[in-house]
């Protein structure tokens, strides 16, 4: 990676955050010409070979087993498990992110679903949430780029229009072949109908190669898309962080930005500190100037440094913050599934973990009563409700042995099923990341302390969902002793961190423009999910990636015009 002296070096634009968001940002601003600094607390990290055999090598599979080069020597309290934040509760906020050169696409799954129209006029629409101050239309051109950055596989007959989205221009690639077990469930849904509504499965938009794509090969199955692709067939961040470098960009890894400075006077960002970490643990402290600056450290960490930065002389609700929005409306999708063994052998574990879904749920007016939903077909056996593992205890337990439990194994490892589904979380105020009491990490910035509300309008929706997951069991013949339902109380975390510096009109309840300029600061661009003003039931790194673009065109434009 390029590297540069830190002192007296001014930049066009200083990035904080190394993820898909601040990586497609340095590219296009330093293929523009532009000088582009990139800033990343995590590490730029050791070589995918020797990550894929962490994975190996690791006792117990998490999303988090690849990357035990993550962290500082003393780590600053990015979550490995949900114990790691501060929580006020009275639910647990439960999804995790990573710290390192392009951030948690790592170990994302990979599907690539746009929002809806309706996604973003949902109080306009239903009467909850609130609306975009952007409508699909604007969006709609944005997110054609970003599939042909991020390289994604699609069906686009299948998709142009679905639930209204229109699409304009074809996906780079064709979809990503549905497993034998999908084609299986596709024909016994044939004719199903849950609350109302045809069930049938669309292939899911995935940034993974169906064929040779941008220096990638194409997919070649090996199930481990969470927490680590082997091959590099999958994409993550770190394509366009070494696109940005190559293209002149000049990154700091390894570089925790503890404090952004502003001018008293006029009111801009002047400076960002920072404090770099080896791994041998020495620390040196800095400062770097830029014309404009960026925000993209996530929607935990983003708004943990815009209040970190809190000047009680000058701005005292800290950094972009007069509409006191900074760290509310913290969403994810709220996650349940069942799993079970079903009368068909569907053969799972043969390709990535999904490859396709029930998206009927994800729109209708009974979003002014519960939560869209989006369902995947799980291609991974019982996922954690039995690993292959657990099934041979089962079974040795059950006191086979030989060629009994060879058979036995077999044959109930090739008949697992599993169906997840995704529930939108309406944004609420009280719902936040805010600075925890007590002890500052080491590098004298507050831990993160987050608080959320579980509310019937995801209990519900969570019912309705396991409706639709038991008609499809019952299609598949599952015996009802095998079905292992989740229970409508619990929930598990999808990861989609969003919310917390949502972009809106009115200065006074939102935190950025709609071309994720600070209203506060006319030299701050706050990108990434914490945009979100409503979260959907798609994964968000496509629509992260589409607004990326999107702001990437107004910063270019103002270091060419000037503010």
């Amino acid at each position: 990676m390029r590297r540069m002296p830190e002192a007296d070096v001014h930049f066009s634009v200083a990035i904080v955050g190394a993820g898909v968001a601040g990586a497609l940002l340095a590219h296009e601003l330093a293929r523009a010409g532009h000088r582009v600094l990139l800033v990343e607390a995590g590490p730029a990290g050791r070589a995918r070979v020797d990550l894929v055999g962490d994975y190996a090598l690791a006792a117990v599979k998490t999303p988090r087993s690849s990357y035990r080069d993550n962290q500082p020597p003393s780590p600053v309290k990015s979550p490995d498990s949900e114990d790691d934040y501060a929580q006020t509760g009275p639910s647990k906020f439960k999804s995790t992110y990573l710290r390192r050169v392009g951030g948690s696409t790592w170990h994302m799954l990979g599907n690539m679903p746009r929002l809806v129209p309706a996604d973003l006029r949902l109080h306009s629409r239903y009467g909850v949430g609130v609306d975009w101050p952007l409508g699909y239309d604007d969006l709609e051109p944005w997110y054609g780029e970003a599939e042909h950055a991020l390289g994604v596989a699609g069906d686009h007959r299948a998709l142009d229009g679905l639930h209204g989205a229109r699409r304009s221009r074809p996906f780079p690639m064709t979809r990503i072949w549905p497993s034998y077990g999908d084609l299986v469930v596709e024909r016994a849904v044939v004719g199903l109908q849950v609350h109302g509504i045809p069930v049938e499965l669309i292939s899911t938009p995935q940034a993974r190669n169906s064929r040779p794509y941008d220096g990638r090969p194409a997919c070649a199955g090996n199930s481990s898309c969470v927490p680590i692709c082997p091959i590099g067939a999958k994409y993550d961040g770190s394509v366009h962080v070494r696109k940005a470098v190559a293209a002149g960009a000049v990154l700091w890894d390894r570089a925790v930005v503890t404090r952004i400075d502003l001018d008293r006077t006029t009111g801009r960002v002047r400076a960002l500190r920072y404090t770099r970490w080896d791994e041998a643990g020495a620390r040196r402290k800095g400062s770097v100037a830029a014309d404009l600056y960026v925000v993209a450290a996530h929607a935990v960490e983003t708004p943990r440094l815009l209040l970190a930065s809190r000047d009680p002389d000058a701005a005292p609700a800290g950094v972009a913050n007069g509409s006191d929005q900074v760290g509310r409306n913290l969403m994810d999708h709220l996650q349940g599934q069942g799993a079970t063994i079903v009368a068909e052998p569907l053969h799972p574990f043969r390709g990535p973990p999904t490859t396709v879904g029930i998206d009927c749920f994800r729109d209708g007016a009974f979003r002014a009563r519960h939560a869209a939903f989006r369902l995947s077909i799980g291609n991974d056996g019982m996922g954690r409700s039995e690993t292959p593992y657990a099934a041979l205890g089962r079974l040795v337990d059950a006191g086979l042995i030989g060629t009994d439990l060879r058979t036995a194994l077999r044959d109930r490892l090739s008949r697992q099923f599993r169906i997840s589904y995704s529930t939108e979380m309406l944004p609420r105020p009280g719902n936040r990341v805010t600075l925890a009491d007590g002890p500052a990490d080491e590098f004298d910035v507050p831990r993160a302390e987050l608080a959320m509300t579980l509310d019937d309008y995801n209990r519900q929706a969570f019912a309705k969902a396991l409706a639709v997951v038991s008609a499809v069991f019952d299609r598949l013949g599952a015996p009802d002793g095998e079905r292992k339902m989740q229970k409508e109380e619990t929930y598990s975390g999808a990861g989609h961190i969003m919310g917390t510096t949502r972009m809106g009109q009115d200065p006074s309840n939102s935190v950025i423009d709609r071309d994720c300029r600070a209203h506060d600061h006319d030299n701050l661009f706050i990108v990434g999910a914490g945009a979100f003003p409503t979260g959907g039931t798609a994964n968000p790194t496509l629509t992260v990636a589409a607004l990326a673009l999107r702001a990437a065109r107004t910063v270019s434009t103002l270091l060419r015009t000037g503010p």
